[in-house]
């Protein structure tokens, strides 16, 4: 499997929304779950989203920006140019505690039209554009599934580019380090040692220790912990109940070992995850 496969397999972004906002030349509200993932693409004139801190971050025709987690931002258009339209794709991971994504730590990421992920980006973009300008039979189904292809294309140079420089597509940019990360997403079962996951990657314990640390903010074995809660995580709002076999499969020898685990990484007991899934809507 590659590299950007064995996140998007086990955790799988489904797009919920794909919406145009007006920008006004008075600032305005623009709420985004904290949960989603979020692309935000101008369409036309120019606006500036100003986060809750204050920092600012202008868009102009052509340009986008990522979001690996949504906040609350105020919208405002040019004064002096009509009609901004922002366009919104939003994507769901299920749960903000299931998106490895968010890791990375970052606010946003903004694409210009003239770099190469905007020039690789711009024909889908045309496409998704002319699709949501008109609308024809069966659009909302066909919007999906461009925003869905967008974003993996987007991830994808992302990756190619370095354009992230910490977080688990930082990881997944480095040829050694994805080595490594491909295998415990692969095989999460697995007793790694550090020793052996640094000799996939072809480093040495402590070089390997040492980049690992730097890029993805925490320990390899704390990341396999990691990984391993989320996949848990997501099999049991699955449906997946029986935990016995769930934590053998997952590499723990008690299913008591991988209760205590799931609550200290996941804040809440693997039962109440199951319950939360099972309540009606």
């Amino acid at each position: 499997m590659d590299r950007l496969s064995s996140v998007l397999s086990a955790f799988r972004p489904r797009t919920t929304a794909v919406t145009g906002v007006f920008a006004q030349p008075s600032e305005q509200p623009l709420a985004l779950k904290s949960g989603a993932c979020y692309w935000l693409y101008c369409l036309s004139g120019e606006l500036r989203l100003t986060d809750p801190h204050g920092k600012r971050l202008a868009l102009c025709q052509g340009e986008g920006v990522w979001l690996a987690s949504g906040m609350s931002f105020s919208l405002m258009a040019s004064l002096n140019k009509q009609a901004s339209q922002l366009l919104i794709c939003e994507y769901d991971f299920a749960s903000k505690a299931l998106n490895p994504l968010l890791d990375d730590g970052l606010h946003w990421v903004k694409v210009t039209e003239s770099e190469t992920i905007g020039q690789q980006l711009q024909p889908l973009h045309c496409i998704l554009i002319q699709e949501f300008t008109q609308a024809r039979c069966g659009s909302q189904v066909v919007l999906e599934r461009l925003a869905e292809a967008l974003l993996v294309q987007l991830l994808r140079l992302f990756m190619q580019t370095n354009r992230i420089p910490s977080g688990l597509l930082a990881g997944l940019s480095d040829t050694k380090l994805a080595r490594a990360i491909v295998a415990m997403h692969e095989q999460p079962h697995q007793a790694w040692q550090v020793h052996e996951l640094a000799a996939l990657a072809g480093m040495s314990r402590s070089s390997f220790s040492r980049l690992f640390r730097e890029t993805l903010a925490m320990t390899p074995m704390a990341y396999l912990t990691l990984w391993r809660m989320r996949v848990a995580a997501q099999r049991l709002k699955s449906g997946d109940k029986n935990l016995a076999i769930l934590s053998d499969e997952l590499g723990y020898q008690s299913e008591a070992a991988f209760r205590r685990t799931f609550k200290r990484i996941m804040g809440v007991a693997p039962g109440a995850v199951v319950r939360a899934s099972s309540a009606p809507h």
